[in-house]
């Protein structure tokens, strides 16, 4: 418990998100409508899991992943790269792709624009871990503390 609390809030938002966002594939994302002619018209869900789904399950648990090992191992990995702006790279792209995908499915349900509020958490997430990375290693981007004018009345 002392572990999971010592997480950064970031953190946490992808932890739970990621895998709240990999599960929702497997609920209906869209409803389509398939004409029979004279037997009539039905209504078919569709899953998330078409080539756009693939693409984003991987990404999910591409982020993941790094956040996991950058954040909750001991595991060393190239000072050379950027993991956090890999990390909030992935997190934009999954987002994106979440959109892009709702955007392009045919009669989305109500619950597949949950689903992309979620990649939304998730990018969240990871943008909030690139922030803690840049004031950790710049003091200058720190927030200051606002001055307060008094009146001299």
């Amino acid at each position: 418990m002392e572990r999971i609390k010592a997480l950064s809030r970031g953190t946490k938002l992808v932890l739970v998100a990621g895998p709240v966002l990999f599960l929702s594939l497997f609920f209906n994302w869209q409803m389509l409508k398939v004409d029979y002619g004279p037997a009539g018209i039905a209504e078919m869900p569709q899953d998330g899991w078409d080539a756009w789904g693939l693409l984003l399950a991987l990404l999910v648990i591409a982020t993941v992943t790094l956040v996991v090992l950058r954040r909750m191992t001991e595991v060393e990995m190239s000072d050379d790269v950027n993991w956090e702006a890999v990390t909030l790279g992935l997190g934009g792209t999954t987002f994106a792709l979440a959109v892009l995908k709702n955007l392009t499915d045919a009669s989305s349900t109500w619950a597949s624009y949950a689903f992309v509020a979620t990649a939304a958490v998730l990018a969240a997430g990871t943008y909030l871990n690139w922030v803690e990375t840049h004031t950790s290693e710049n003091p200058l981007l720190r927030r200051r503390k606002r001055r307060r004018f008094s009146s001299a009345a």
